[in-house]
């Protein structure tokens, strides 16, 4: 017999909005099959021609068009981007540029660029986002760190950050389970505030 709270978040997952798995490099979707099989996640299966380059302006901005058509092409609306390592800065960028295609951020083990002055460019890009979005660390040891995933959740107004202790990266692969607990969880909640939204919008203008 299936557990009545078991059952609710079961229920209350496949309800919810499709999980689009975007990635820096061809060949990377195979990194995620515990999520493909998990959480049923659309894996974006990235062109040779689009490799992210966070450093070089025009790889971005044709990254980000292709992932575009990769959120938009099941005609179902908005949806929650999932995104690890370098590709996680092309979906800052994208929700960014697009807030009407992404309910939600989910962003383990962030890779950022360190280029001359990119820190105030990418504050003001941070600040811009208005999705919920969760980021998630993986901490092998005390002395691990953690700088990117911290900077990224703290200069987004929604952001929330997790730390899985004595995890090896990526954690969508060292700690599958935890990971898309996380995700799952996480993408109820933004369900639920993206539903609250328009409720709020009439209230504001009664």
């Amino acid at each position: 017999m299936t557990d009545p709270v078991t059952g609710l978040l079961e229920a209350e997952r496949t309800a919810v909005r499709p999980i689009v798995c975007l990635h820096p490099t061809p060949g990377a979707a195979d990194w995620f099959d515990q999520q493909h099989e998990d959480l049923d996640v659309i894996a974006w299966e990235t062109p040779g021609d689009l490799a992210l380059d966070a450093t070089d302006p025009g790889s971005v901005d044709r990254w980000v068009e292709g992932a575009v058509t990769a959120v938009t092409s099941r005609g179902e609306g908005p949806v929650h981007v999932l995104a690890t390592g370098a590709a996680a800065y092309g979906a800052i960028v994208l929700a960014s540029r697009h807030p009407e295609l992404v309910v939600s951020l989910l962003l383990g083990d962030p890779e950022l660029a360190h280029a001359a002055g990119a820190e105030t460019e990418r504050a003001d890009l941070l600040r811009s986002i208005v999705a919920p979005t969760l980021v998630i660390a993986s901490a092998p040891d005390p002395g691990h760190g953690t700088a990117d995933a911290q900077a990224l959740a703290g200069g987004i107004d929604n952001g929330v950050f997790v730390i899985i202790d004595g995890c090896r990266v990526p954690a969508h692969r060292e700690r599958g389970s935890s990971f898309n607990e996380w995700v799952s969880s996480f993408t109820i909640i933004a369900e639920g505030l993206m539903a609250l939204a328009p409720q709020r919008q009439e209230d504001i203008n009664a």
